[in-house]
């Protein structure tokens, strides 16, 4: 019998059944996985109101769903972390439209992943075939062009050959060495480094505050309350946007309770400090942080030393702490190479887009060379 394929596109992820989207998602994580979408879907932390168009992409092999991609209408660039303002700005000063755009991706979440999600891996025909639809979508609706962000490296070559621009971004992360315990990780070291991180440690400690670990069924409405206040917190310091709603934080304990990791500062018996986490694939993954107090090294504590403990104890492969800080390096965390791939469709910039990725890509190869070269916190072997 003649494979018959079917792509079709919805603009909710209600058009899915969850246990068909999350068997496509198996190998990916747990930012495209049905529950963190809907659930951004749900809150309308993404809405066309907002510039976030949903249009999730679908493949079904003789009535069997076998591929799935959420891509995003965007009307703006931000919440992406693939920061191409200067391009949009560039398209204006020569009148040609940058907005709307098409963009594949995990809305607000700068953490790598598979986007075309199938149930075969290296079903390249399938993966062919979502590229080409998209491509005639945005021609069709004059979309100016596809943009693919922190796509896994597995994907490479893969959009390479369907004529990517290939952009390069770095990150830092920790990553378990098969340590035993956190004083384990210590050992590996240097002196200078080792010795900084135990006197922030120890200056939390001496503080009186205590850490405490969330998960599963601790996982309360009234923590992801604390929790969003938090982070409004930060997002009022730090002149930024509110991408995620109170609406959102409730929800965690019914949507998300097994994958949300929270941990939270305390100081006679008051939660002054918290960070939300997400564990998927054995994978750490730091998003939001906030505090309702000024305590030198409390942001090191929580964020990164109790994530790399929590890491250790639970035989994750790694913690990943979100975009830019190189203030991570010093305390153990290694630069990253990320990957964003874009096709324009509009030729007028298109060499100059490129060469300025090329520039790009030099420097961020160069820096991370630097970085491992000069400042690397571990012994030297």
């Amino acid at each position: 019998m003649k494979t018959k394929y079917k792509i079709f596109n919805s603009t909710t992820i209600k058009s899915f059944k969850k246990s068909e989207w999350d068997k496509c998602n198996e190998l990916g994580n747990v930012f495209l996985s049905y529950n963190f979408l809907y659930l951004l879907e749900h809150s309308k932390c993404i809405s066309k109101e907002y510039g976030w168009e949903p249009i999730y992409v679908g493949v079904k092999e003789n009535n069997k769903l076998i591929a799935v991609t959420p891509c995003y209408l965007k009307h703006h660039s931000q919440g992406e972390f693939v920061f191409d303002h200067a391009w949009a700005n560039a398209y204006q000063r020569f009148g040609i439209s940058y907005y709307p755009k098409l963009l594949v991706a995990s809305p607000f979440s700068p953490v790598s992943g598979l986007r075309i999600l199938t149930l075969s891996k290296n079903d390249i025909l399938v993966k062919k075939k979502i590229i080409n639809y998209l491509k005639k979508l945005c021609l069709d609706k004059k979309i100016s062009g596809l943009h693919i962000n922190f796509f896994d490296e597995s994907e490479l070559d893969f959009f390479k050959n369907e004529n990517f621009l290939i952009r390069y971004g770095e990150q830092f992360h920790f990553y378990n060495k098969n340590y035993s315990s956190f004083n384990d990780f210590l050992n590996s070291l240097s002196y200078k480094s080792r010795k900084k991180i135990i006197k922030e440690r120890r200056s939390i400690k001496n503080s009186g505050i205590d850490i405490d670990i969330i998960t599963g069924e601790d996982l309360s409405y009234n923590l992801c309350e604390k929790m969003y206040n938090f982070y409004i917190t930060t997002i009022n310091k730090k002149w930024s946007y509110d991408y995620l709603n109170k609406d959102f934080f409730l929800n965690l304990p019914k949507y998300l309770k097994k994958e949300s990791v929270l941990i939270l500062a305390r100081y006679n018996n008051s939660i002054i400090a918290g960070a939300l986490n997400f564990l998927s694939k054995n994978t750490l993954y730091g998003r939001y942080w906030g505090s309702e107090s000024q305590i030198k090294n409390l942001h090191f504590e929580v964020c990164y030393y109790k994530a790399i403990e929590y890491a250790i104890n639970q035989n994750c492969h790694k913690v990943e702490a979100g975009a830019q800080g190189s203030h991570k390096i010093s305390r153990g965390y290694s630069p990253q190479i990320t990957y964003s791939a874009h096709y324009l469709l509009d030729n007028t910039l298109k060499g100059a887009i490129k060469k300025f990725i090329e520039e790009e890509r030099k420097m961020v190869m160069e820096e991370v060379k630097y970085i491992e070269q000069k400042y690397s916190p571990f012994k030297v072997n």
